[in-house]
């Protein structure tokens, strides 16, 4: 009986050793970085260096660059992460070689709202995406290059919100909830052809979809880095999960009143472009019929209508923010306007090439201010090279935007809010610079970069030809300090007194 005792005492010290050495080994190689990947810090076994990491994702890594250099690869829970930092190797990276790097991590936030991966901006390099994209693309072009956008902002959205700031004439306002009434008129026209007011409940369910995901989500869940956390349920994760459906139930109402109306002789918005890629494809019977089912039409929908509100509202709250700071940009604008324009119209895109200091203006906000400064993060697809160094397979790689636009190699002062460095000695706006990348490069560029660009020229130029903005008396200045929050540069809260320029 002794003898047994202690063998099976000796077999339970042994089995005990053996896990040690097990989790010991595991934790190591947890830690271990394949070799010929770019250099980079070590982290803590699970976890990497997710510790060490902010909201501010692109302040962090401009930090580390300084140590590892300009390439350098981070331990992010279960996955190595390459992030680069600057232009040339950005250019590499999504321009070069945009086919190896055009894939998309796949996350547990990912998975959750794009109900599989059936979208554009989450789901991998596929015939799908392709195909998506591309229907996507030539609706934006139909809507943003012929007179619909522009004959829409003119007549509904600019009046609306010039009515509101006439209004409120002298007083202090908020303007966020107004610049964000703007762009979702804009944006809802294009997707699925709904105006609304200020007052709209369905409007005011938007903007409290948005601030959720912000506070919910920041950059991701922990199960979207470190996957096999996905198995305890977090109370993070079931208001995810619940404000994801009301958003897409939301966006599912859309489209189904769009599908009992549907008439293939009249198509006015984005739903209406889709259905009709779906419904030839049905009467073709054709092979790409799998990915128009409407799951596949609603995330597309969702997209579209999501990323164009938040990233657009934004870039117009850094505008009145930052010219509210430096009154005499403020004032040249104006005066641009008024002596290219005049006071009686409002602007039009042909305008554009005549206001190049306000083009100049809003290329140096976007520049300075860059709104999705870390782009959405890219995947390997294949075996392949970033600056010399290895970069596997299905490795994550993050590129640094806001770098790209704050490289004192590539601009001067980078830090200072110069417009005119953006236009040439004879006084038109420079040819475009291949370093200036707020909408990312490559592949996978922003797909709403053709409607937003001319969408906030005429929001910008309609809103100072008639107001002025001023800092509200014995308040500190508007913050020039954001939050990355789902990777949104978003502005801080502000207020300001608006004037009608007389």
């Amino acid at each position: 009986m002794l003898l047994e005792s202690i063998l099976s005492v000796s077999l339970t010290y042994k089995l005990i050793a053996v896990v040690v050495i097990l989790l010991v080994a595991l934790m190591i190689w947890s830690i271990h970085r394949p070799s010929g990947m770019p250099p980079g810090p070590r982290g803590f076994p699970i976890i990497g260096s997710m510790l060490s990491l902010t909201e501010n994702l692109y302040l962090d890594f401009l930090q580390l660059a300084k140590e590892y250099g300009d390439i350098f690869t981070i331990k992010i829970g279960s996955h190595h992460v390459v992030i680069v930092n600057n232009y040339e190797l950005i250019k590499e990276t999504l321009v070069k070689k945009s086919t190896d790097f055009a894939g998309r991590p796949q996350t547990f936030t990912g998975n959750m709202g794009s109900e599989g991966f059936k979208d554009i901006i989450l789901s991998d390099y596929s015939p799908s995406w392709k195909l998506h994209r591309k229907i996507a693309h030539q609706a934006i072009r139909n809507y943003a290059s012929g007179d619909k956008l522009e004959n829409m902002m003119r007549k509904d959205a600019i009046p609306l919100l010039t009515q509101i700031l006439e209004d409120n004439e002298g007083k202090v306002i908020a303007p966020r909830p107004l610049l964000f009434l703007t762009v979702n008129n804009i944006v809802a026209q294009f997707c699925f052809g709904q105006k609304y007011t200020l007052d709209d409940p369905e409007l005011k369910a938007f903007m409290d979809i948005i601030d959720d995901f912000a506070k919910i989500a920041g950059n991701g869940l922990v199960a979207d880095v470190i996957p096999w956390t996905a198995i305890f349920p977090t109370s993070a994760a079931r208001e995810m999960d619940k404000v994801n459906n009301k958003y897409l139930g939301m966006i599912y109402k859309k489209f189904y009143e769009h599908k009992q109306k549907f008439d293939q002789d009249n198509l006015n918005d984005l739903i209406d472009y889709l259905l009709d890629a779906q419904r030839q494809a049905k009467e073709e019977n054709a092979d790409n019929i799998s990915s128009l089912t409407d799951t596949h039409l609603v995330q597309t929908v969702s997209d579209m209508f999501g990323a164009g509100i938040d990233t657009t509202t934004h870039t117009m709250d850094w505008s009145i923010i930052f010219l509210t700071r430096y009154p005499d940009v403020q004032a040249k604008v104006a005066r641009e306007i008024h002596d290219v324009i005049g006071r009686d119209r409002l602007p039009l895109i042909s305008d554009r090439p005549n206001l190049p200091y306000c083009d100049a203006v809003i290329h140096e906000l976007m520049r300075i201010r860059t709104v999705v400064p870390m782009s959405v993060p890219h995947k390997a697809l294949v075996d392949s090279s970033i600056g010399g160094y290895v970069i596997p397979k299905d490795t994550w790689v993050m590129v640094n935007l806001w770098a790209a636009q704050m490289d004192e190699k590539h601009w001067d002062n980078p830090q200072v809010f110069r417009p005119e460095r953006f236009i040439d000695k004879d006084g038109s706006l420079k040819a475009k610079q291949d370093n200036f990348i707020p909408f990312s490069a490559g592949r996978r560029v922003c797909l709403g970069e053709s409607l937003a660009k001319p969408e906030i020229f005429l929001m910008f130029t309609s809103l100072y030809q008639s107001f002025a903005f001023s800092p509200v008396p014995g308040k500190e200045l508007p913050s020039l300090d954001g939050n990355a929050a789902t990777l949104v540069l978003r502005a801080p809260e502000y207020e300001v007194v608006v004037k009608k320029r007389i």
